[in-house]
């Protein structure tokens, strides 16, 4: 007898089937044979990666001169005690300018007109008037003496009278109150500075012009207080002036070290001074380049020390994978570092772009080196 399955049976069958197909469709791609996995695991066939591949960009690593400057701003001068000053032993009046400031001058080139004052002149008058006085002395003593009017000693007197009053004229005289005096350049230079205008009466001894030879320009530049420890006399500088298009560097040397902070600018002030030939004008704004330290050392770009919790990590890349290096940071730019560390190499593959996805033993792949 031909038995049949109930109706209400064939649903539980089908609803089976359809369980074991989806089982057997989800495990499928995750069973290979065996040979197969030993070919992935031996990585020369097409089985499954190890792990993550990082691509990275790779520079040998060398060592190189690395320096450590102070950047600090200031302007031209004249460097103190080297210009050459103008004065005269009287009191006088300007009669005319003939040069300006910051102009170039050569030796004997008129530089200013100086007359007595009324006062200097009403001086050497009666410098005159009392040599006159006294040589009329001189004679009526003498004729008393013929007399036996007066004595030796009165005409040893009226002698000396004179002879005061004819060294008075003669040195109001040579100190140039008779006339007046043209101020010439002594040797090629630039006017620094004229404190004086035509027409002003000055005292005996101001300054009326100043000159200074051009290698004679110093710079004075304003340093941070915090930072005098790093300074020290005869520190190299480099000095660029700003506002020029087109501007070398001008190396220099820190003549002095103010020992006090300037009112002005809060700010300690340093003296460089230039090379020859420096070319400097005078108060130009120049940038200086104080050189702190330098060394040949390992230096790499920044972005290829990774930081960690515990410091910095280097990567280097060798037979197609990633070496962790411990290492310290020391001398540092904007776009550059010094690093140190036990394990660096002169000619290591150093990872830079890519680097901060690394880890140690990491597969790499390098794409370019710059």
């Amino acid at each position: 007898m031909i038995k049949s399955w109930p109706h209400r049976t064939m649903p539980t069958l089908l609803v089976m089937l359809l369980l074991g197909v989806g089982i057997w469709y989800w495990f499928a791609p995750f069973a290979g044979s065996p040979h197969q996995a030993d070919t992935g695991a031996g990585g020369g066939g097409t089985g499954i990666a190890r792990g993550p591949v990082a691509t990275v960009t790779v520079i040998a690593l060398q060592r190189q001169r690395f320096e450590e400057t102070l950047t600090a701003y200031g302007t031209t001068e004249a460097t103190p005690g080297e210009s050459q000053r103008f004065t005269v032993p009287y009191e006088s009046r300007v009669r005319k300018v003939q040069v300006s400031p910051g102009q170039i001058v050569l030796a004997d080139t008129p530089l200013m007109e100086i007359e007595p004052s009324h006062e200097t002149r009403l001086q050497l008058d009666s410098a005159r008037e009392e040599r006159g006085t006294a040589g009329h002395q001189l004679d009526l003593i003498q004729e008393r003496l013929q007399m036996n009017l007066a004595t030796r000693q009165d005409l040893l007197q009226a002698k000396q009278h004179l002879r005061a009053a004819e060294i008075r004229v003669q040195s109001l005289e040579k100190r140039g109150t008779a006339h007046l005096t043209t101020l010439h350049a002594t040797s090629p230079g630039i006017v620094s500075v004229i404190p004086v205008r035509e027409g002003q009466i000055v005292s005996p001894g101001t300054p009326l012009l100043e000159t200074i030879d051009e290698n004679k320009i110093a710079v004075r530049l304003g340093i941070e207080l915090e930072d005098m420890a790093l300074l020290q006399t005869g520190q190299a500088v480099r000095l660029i002036p700003v506002h020029r298009p087109v501007s070398q560097s001008i190396e220099g040397h820190i003549r002095l070290i103010a020992q006090e902070v300037n009112l002005s600018t809060r700010l300690v002030d340093v003296l460089v001074a230039p090379g020859p030939h420096a070319g400097l004008l005078l108060n130009e704004y120049v940038r200086g380049e104080i050189l702190v330290e330098a060394r040949d050392t390992f230096v790499v770009s920044r972005e290829a020390v990774v930081p960690t919790a515990n410091g910095y990590l280097l990567y280097t890349v060798s037979d197609g994978s990633a070496k962790a290096h411990r290492v310290q940071l020391r001398l540092e730019t904007d776009q550059q570092v010094e690093v140190q560390g036990d394990t660096l190499k002169e000619g290591q593959l150093v990872a830079v772009i890519g680097s901060s996805q690394l880890h140690n033993g990491m597969a790499v792949t390098v794409v370019s080196s710059p």
